[in-house]
Parts: C-alpha cells; structure tokens; sequence
C-alpha cells in the first residue's frame, strides 16, 4: 500500500471506532433523563463599570430602535420556550428578586435599563412565568497571605526571572486584548442586537476571550518548589462558576425542564463546558435557533 492510502485507512478505522464508542455511551445512558439548557451570554445594559475593562461606549436600550431590536431578540428565545428562566442575581438575594419580579408583574416597577429587567423578565411576563430564578454566587480564592509589599517582591522576582523578552510579549497579549475589547464595545452601537448577540455567543470568540484569563501573573510560580501562586490565585474565578452551575444544577428536574440562563458573557468559556459535560444537560445554542 501507498503511504496515503495507508493514512487514509487509518483515519477512518479511527472516525468508525469513535462513533462505536459515542454510540456505545449513549446506550449506556438513555435511560436517563436530562433537560435542554440554552445559556445566553450578553453585555451589560446598564453598564455597571465592574468589570476589568471598563466600557467607552453604551446603547439607550429605550430608544425606539433598540427597544424594536430587543423584541426581535426575545422572540428568538421565546422559540426555546424555557419552563425555567435563571439569571446573574445572587442566589442569597433570591426573595428581592421575587420581591420586584411580582411588583413588575402587577405593574407597580418599572423596568429599568439593566439586561435582567430587559430580557429575563420581560421574556418571564411573555411566557407567564411566576417566577425567576437567582443562581449567581460569591467566589471562594485562594488566601496568599502576602502584605502589598510582599505581593510586589514576589511579582518583582517573577518578573525579573521571566526576562524582558517574555514580559513585553505578556504586555502585548494584554493590550490586543483590550484593543479587542474596545472594538467590540463600540461595534454593539453599530449593528442590531441579535447580531451582536450572536458574535458574544459564538464558541471561536468565546473559547479565545478566556484565554485572557490565562496570561500574565496567571503564570507566576515556581514549580521546582511546588508554588503554583498565579494559577492559586485565579481559582476565585473558576470557583465562582462551579458554584454558579451547581446552582442551576439544583433548580433543574432533569427531564421535564428546559432551562434559559442569562448571565455576562464572560461566563460562557466555563459554564458552557461543564453543561457539556453534564448528563443533567442537552446544551442549545443561540445560533441554532436563529436559524430555526
């Protein structure tokens, strides 16, 4: 045989053995129930100035236009048709949540800008939810117990042991990805929502924006003598969306629910692989509904 022929061989063995052992898994669990889950990233209305970096740019969601654009939005969603509706709202908070959920619904709130208010609860009302659901939570990080002076030697030491070459290249990473960030910003004032929507949600753009996550001072550390100090330092992140997920995770009966989470899009990277990974879960996307 050809040496392509051979690779060609080879690569469909391979493509005939993994769908063997995909259908074999799902074999193994179709008797048991889980319930689709559509997670929808999305900016901040109201723009609250919280996260890293900070918006220059910002919509009048209560302009006719962009009032038109959400309606077109919520009606893409609608065809999910969720049983449960969950957003970025403190689960410690949930009865001020029910609290000014039930006063919109008898009319004595009034919406105001943020995406909670515009979407989750205007999507609630349309589908005759009694109720919306709070799954945000507190982090759990990691304790360095370093004073501000001990923090600055040892980022120094990391620094210095780096070298200028690799400390300019984590700078450049940093400053493309706020460029990034910046052209974004502004793009969500120049085409409708269900299109900037769509490019938040898209998994190339998604999986890349975490990658910021992973650069800098996530690297310091030592690991001849097990000091992990900039991954240590980051598990407040991760264990905010475990905790999150778990959340969702405990207001779903699998199988007779069909889940909408609306949470900042910076999320997705995480929740989107543990739903994945999850037997509670089917994960929908945003695009696919689109087209529907």
């Amino acid at each position: 045989m050809k040496p392509k022929t051979i690779s060609l061989l080879t690569f469909i063995l391979l493509a005939v053995s993994l769908f063997a052992q995909k259908a074999q898994i799902e074999e193994h669990f179709k008797n048991i129930n889980s319930s689709d889950l559509l997670i929808l990233g999305s900016f901040h209305f109201a723009n609250p100035q919280l996260d890293t970096y900070k918006p220059k740019y910002s919509i009048n969601i209560f302009s006719e236009k962009k009032q038109q654009e959400l309606n077109e939005l919520l009606s893409v969603i609608k065809k999910f048709a969720p049983t449960k509706i969950a957003v970025e709202w403190k689960a410690s908070n949930q009865i001020k949540l029910d609290s000014i959920y039930n006063a919109y619904l008898k009319g004595e709130f009034k919406l105001k800008s943020n995406e909670i208010y515009q979407i989750a609860f205007q999507l609630a009302k349309i589908l005759g939810h009694k109720k919306i659901y709070a799954v945000d939570a507190p982090s759990r990080g990691f304790k360095n117990n370093l004073s501000k002076e001990e923090y600055k030697e040892k980022q120094n030491s990391f620094y210095i042991k780096a070298g200028q070459e690799k400390v300019n290249r984590e700078m450049q990473i940093n400053e493309t990805y706020y460029s990034l960030y910046e052209k974004g910003d502004k793009l969500k004032t120049e085409i409708p929502l269900i299109d900037y929507f769509k490019i938040m949600n898209d998994p190339d753009v998604v999986n890349h924006n975490h990658g910021h996550y992973l650069m800098g001072e996530f690297k310091m550390g030592d690991a001849e003598v097990d000091d992990y100090f900039g991954a240590d330092n980051s598990i407040w992140w991760y264990s905010r969306n475990l905790r999150i997920f778990q959340n969702i995770l405990n207001i779903n009966t699998p199988g007779k629910d069909r889940m909408f989470l609306l949470i900042g899009a910076g999320h997705l990277s995480i929740l989107n692989y543990l739903a994945n990974a999850s037997v509670d879960f089917n994960l929908k996307s945003f695009e696919s509904l689109i087209r529907e």
